[in-house]
């Protein structure tokens, strides 16, 4: 099976590409916060009635919704799909809490 991210425009794929370059590393409440400020300032900036905006943010998390559990879940089991390749990957910091048994300290 194809990723769904896979399918996007060769615009949306540079740009999501760019950002992604971008995030590796970055705790990932950042990186989810940069994208809720990207979708509001892009919402903000192009609708200007509350009713309309709040149509399109509907729409959206519908659309977000609907990919992340639908494709990438399994509705009886709750587990994530493994039969989707992971492509996109952000990557976490190596946070040391200055545990003994990784230090021996």
């Amino acid at each position: 099976m194809k990723d769904p991210l896979d399918m996007q425009s060769p615009e949306e794929r540079e740009l999501f590409n760019a950002i992604s370059r971008l995030v590796v590393g970055r705790p990932l409440h950042v990186v989810w916060g940069v994208g809720c400020d990207l979708i509001v300032n892009a919402i903000r900036q192009s609708t200007a009635q509350r009713k309309d905006a709040e149509s399109r943010i509907n729409e959206l998390f519908n659309h977000i919704k609907t990919v992340t559990l639908d494709l990438h879940y399994d509705s009886v089991t709750g587990l994530r799909r493994g039969v989707i390749p992971h492509t996109q990957v952000i990557q976490m910091p190596f946070h040391d809490e200055g545990n003994v048994i990784f230090h021996g300290k």
